[in-house]
């Protein structure tokens, strides 16, 4: 069963798809387009409910006309006098796990000009659905038709042959997901005009600078814990850009000083914001531990490890193994070493997002250059990995969802 989650209005998903292929594109960032958003922004942090989840607040935020306008400014500037139109219709597919992506995917889409298709799960959050209330609310304004003409967001079980339909009409199609995901779904035709563009499973960490850690007063560290808490456990740990390896980097008296210091702000954050996960993830914990001592992956298991916060210590012989562990739920593993630059070479092409603490941008900068191929994407501070931005896993999306004319 297909179901039209946006436009309400439509009376099924063919007629929907047909206004969208037939209303065409608008020029990037449209005065419609940037109104929208800026609309659906104002409406979400105007709901009492919305306003109150840091997913949907994040949102808003990043929704917001600046915002917008200083998108706008940065594809004009990397456009300068070329021709960028946009590739036509989008076809979207949004994680499970992370279901509120689906927002900047299509809105980047959107304001290049794009019709948009989306496909959400059917197994979507409270937060994902009171969104979609809010966006047909604002798409049910007359000002905004030429948004509703070119948007279809919709739901439907595995069905190869709906997605196959969908595909010959797009463009472009965005894969959000899992490893299998993407590989059932690139296995599926796509408009053979059409380009593609994967976003797979990844692995994200965090790297401490201990002196610093150690050294710091009790407001410093309040803020470290309520940042990397919001990095780690927004989405239950699950989002690819969630740290799910801390590294801490100087001297063994430093690291020793820093992690007691700093696992035990976090575990009063926790406690503070009243985070509780069923018994099943304090299970899925605890055999992540012993199958990771068992296979040398971990080589301590600190005490606690069915608690919110648990702490595996990576083993000599892991090799990278523990990116195989996908337990979530607030595992963490950990490792020390003396010097920044003898991270990059254990750092794999899965890895995306390294969240940092105590490092110039002189010291961040030397580390990217020595990186082995296609190893991490994102260098950010930590409270700060799950910030969206246009560049995301080495991809330009106002540059993805663009076509350019050669002229000369």
């Amino acid at each position: 069963m297909i179901t039209v989650l946006v436009p309400t209005s439509a009376t099924d998903y063919e007629s929907q798809l047909l206004s969208l292929v037939r209303s065409g594109t608008l020029p990037p960032f449209d005065p419609v387009l940037v109104d929208f958003v800026d609309a659906v922004s104002k409406a979400v942090l105007l709901d009492p409910v919305m306003r109150r989840m840091p997913e949907m607040a994040a949102v808003a935020h990043w929704m917001r006309k600046a915002h917008i306008l200083e998108l706008r400014r940065s594809f004009e500037a990397q456009r300068g006098e070329r021709i960028w139109l946009p590739m036509g219709v989008a076809l979207h597919f949004a994680p499970s796990n992370v279901d509120s992506i689906f927002v900047y995917s299509w809105f980047i889409s959107l304001l290049t000009g794009n019709g948009n298709i989306v496909r959400l799960s059917q197994r979507r959050g409270e937060q994902v659905d009171l969104l979609l209330a809010t966006i047909n609310r604002v798409c049910a304004q007359e000002r905004f038709q030429p948004v509703r003409d070119r948007s279809l967001i919709l739901s439907y079980d595995h069905d190869d042959a709906v997605t196959q339909h969908l595909s010959e009409t797009c463009q472009i199609r965005v894969l959000w997901g899992g490893d299998d995901t993407v590989r059932r779904l690139r296995a599926i035709p796509l408009n053979p005009l059409a380009t593609e563009v994967a976003f797979a499973n990844r692995f994200s960490l965090a790297v401490l600078n201990s002196a610093p850690v150690a050294a710091a007063g009790d407001e410093t560290l309040v803020s470290l814990a309520t940042r990397f808490s919001n990095d780690s456990f927004w989405f239950d740990q699950m989002a690819c850009s969630s740290p799910r390896l801390v590294v801490w980097i100087g001297t063994a008296e430093n690291c020793a000083l820093a992690q007691r210091a700093f696992w035990h702000a976090l575990a009063r954050e926790v406690q503070k914001r009243g985070i509780e996960y069923p018994e099943v993830i304090g299970l899925n914990k605890m055999v992540a531990a012993y199958v990771s001592a068992a296979t040398e992956i971990a080589d301590e298991i600190f005490p606690g490890v069915t608690g919110i916060i648990s702490r595996l210590h990576v083993g000599k012989n892991a090799e990278g193994r523990f990116r195989t562990i996908e337990c979530g739920g607030g595992l963490f593993f950990e490792t020390e070493l003396s010097r920044l630059d003898q991270l990059a070479p254990h750092m794999k092409a899965r890895d995306q997002t390294l969240s940092y603490f105590g490092f110039e941008q002189a010291d961040l900068r030397r580390f990217a250059l020595i990186l082995p191929a296609r190893a991490v994407d994102r260098i950010v501070p930590i409270g700060s990995a799950l910030d969206f931005n246009t560049v995301w896993d080495g991809h330009n999306l106002l540059q993805v969802f663009s076509r350019e004319i050669d002229l000369r």
